[in-house]
């Protein structure tokens, strides 16, 4: 796709929060760029985690569906094992509210990448790759 000569609102870096960013402002028909430094998503990220909170706020965004599709796990308790046996640090079935009471594991890559084709069916949304911000 050829970069745009005009936008409203340019938005550097397509991590999670960039991408969300640029969606919500392209449903609300704001001219939106996004600039993503890579390629593709296809690289090492510091979490593959999507808390509860977010997984609501997905439903919200008509992309439970999508966000159900990607291959995932669900983290709903976590233990440790000990010398003395096993302990449970944490039953989120039992201590989060809502709907989602779980954590979900997914590779960041897919997650960019379906909130990625949910902002590419916005018209005021354009995805700019291998496109480093260097500077205003």
């Amino acid at each position: 796709m050829a970069a745009p000569e005009r936008t409203r609102v340019a938005v550097v870096g397509g991590g999670p929060a960039g991408m969300v960013l640029g969606l919500l402002l392209a449903r609300g028909g704001i001219d939106t760029v996004v600039l993503e430094k890579h390629p593709d998503f296809l690289r090492d990220f510091r979490g593959d985690t999507v808390h509860a909170s977010t997984l609501t706020l997905l439903d919200e965004l008509g992309l439970g569906s999508a966000f159900a599709a990607l291959p995932h796990r669900l983290l709903e308790e976590a233990e440790v094992q000990l010398d003395a046996g096993t302990v449970r640090l944490a039953d989120l079935g039992r201590s989060l509210p809502g709907l989602h009471r779980h954590v979900a594991l997914v590779p960041q890559w897919d997650f960019l990448e379906m909130l990625a084709d949910a902002a590419a069916a916005e018209p005021h949304f354009t995805l700019l790759r291998s496109a480093e911000v260097v500077g205003l």
